[in-house]
C-alpha cells in the first residue's frame, strides 16, 4: 500500500462520533482513501457502514460522554435479570424504579448533549432513546452496540425479560378481587399497557422507516462511488487512447523520416558511382591530349 491507512475500527469508531450530516461525506472520503491506497476490502467494508440516525447518533455521543453512567444502568439490568430468575417481587418493584430513574436521567443528558451540539430533540425521540437505553439492558447484542457507541438506529425489546419489567402493574391486594368483574372495563393499568405496547410498535415502525432511509442513503453514495469510479476509468480510458495516438503518430513520422533517409542514401550512391564514372572519363581524356602533345614534340 502506499500510505499507511487506521485500523477499521479506529475509523468506524470516527464515523459513529460524527453527525449524521457529516457521516456521508467522510465515509466516502475513506472508501477513496482505501481505494487509492490499493485496500479494495477495507474500502468494501467502510462503505457498508450504515449512517446513523438522529437518535442513534446522541446515543452514541451519550456513550462516549457518559460511559460510567451506562455501564451503571448495565449492572442494574444484571441485577434485575437475577431478581427475575429469582421470582423476587419486591426486589424486582425496586429495581424497576430504579431503572426507570437511571433511563430517565440518562435520556435528560442525551437531550442536553444534543441541544449543546446544535441538535433540537423532540418527544418522539427522546422516547426512541429512552427504547433504547431499555433494549440495551435487556439484548445482549444491543448493549454492545450502545456499548460501544457504533448504534445505527432507534433499538426497541419485543423479547421477555427485564426491559418489560415496566409494562407488568403491581400485582392487586387480595381484597381488590371483589372489585373486578369480567364484563368490566380494563384497569387503568391495563390500560396503560395497551398503550406503552402500542407506542413500542409505533416506535418500531418508525425505526425500521429510519433504518430503511439510512440503507437508501448508503445505495446512493454506494452509486455515486461507483458512477466516481466509472468516470475516472473512462477518463484514463481517454488518456491512454491519446497517448496510443500519439505514439502512433510519432511511429509513422520516424517511418517517414527513416524513408526519406533511405531514398537520400540510394541518390546518394547512384551520384557517388555518375561521379566516379566521370572522373574516369576525364582522367583518359587528359591521358589522350598528353599522348598527343608527345606525338607532336
Amino acid at each position: 500500500m502506499s500510505e499507511d491507512l487506521p485500523h477499521i475500527d479506529t475509523v468506524t469508531d470516527d464515523l459513529y462520533s460524527l453527525a449524521p450530516a457529516d457521516f456521508v461525506s467522510h465515509r466516502t472520503a475513506y472508501v477513496t482513501r482505501f481505494k487509492k491506497a490499493g485496500d479494495k476490502a477495507g474500502a468494501t467494508r467502510i462503505g457498508a457502514l450504515r449512517k446513523p440516525t438522529v437518535v442513534a447518533w446522541l446515543v452514541n455521543v451519550l456513550a462516549r460522554r457518559d460511559e460510567s453512567a451506562l455501564a451503571e444502568l448495565f449492572d442494574l439490568g444484571e441485577q434485575l435479570e437475577r431478581a427475575q430468575q429469582r421470582g423476587d417481587g419486591p426486589r424486582l418493584r425496586e429495581l424497576s424504579t430504579a431503572r426507570s430513574t437511571s433511563i430517565r436521567t440518562l435520556t435528560d443528558r442525551a437531550v442536553s448533549l444534543g441541544r449543546d451540539l446544535g441538535t433540537t430533540v423532540g418527544d418522539n425521540a427522546a422516547r426512541e432513546i429512552s427504547n433504547t437505553l431499555n433494549a440495551a439492558m435487556a439484548d445482549p447484542e444491543i448493549r454492545d452496540r450502545v456499548r460501544a457507541g457504533r448504534t445505527v438506529v432507534a433499538e426497541t425489546y419485543s423479547g421477555f425479560g427485564p426491559a418489560l419489567l415496566s409494562l407488568v402493574p403491581d400485582p392487586p391486594d387480595d381484597h381488590d378481587d371483589d372489585d373486578v368483574h369480567e364484563s368490566g372495563p380494563a384497569s387503568p393499568e391495563i390500560e396503560d399497557d395497551r398503550q406503552k405496547i402500542d407506542e413500542a410498535e409505533r416506535n418500531r415502525l418508525l425505526a425500521e422507516l429510519e433504518s430503511a432511509e439510512s440503507d437508501l442513503d448508503t445505495a446512493r453514495t454506494d452509486a455515486e462511488v461507483a458512477q466516481a469510479d466509472t468516470e475516472r476509468t473512462a477518463s484514463e480510458l481517454r488518456s491512454a487512447a491519446a497517448e496510443v495516438e500519439r505514439i502512433e503518430a510519432e511511429l509513422e513520422a520516424a517511418r517517414a523520416r527513416a524513408q526519406a533517409a533511405r531514398e537520400a542514401d540510394e541518390a546518394s550512391v547512384v551520384q557517388a558511382e555518375s561521379t566516379a564514372e566521370a572522373l574516369e572519363a576525364a582522367r583518359a581524356r587528359v591521358a589522350e591530349a598528353q599522348s598527343a602533345l608527345e606525338e607532336l614534340s
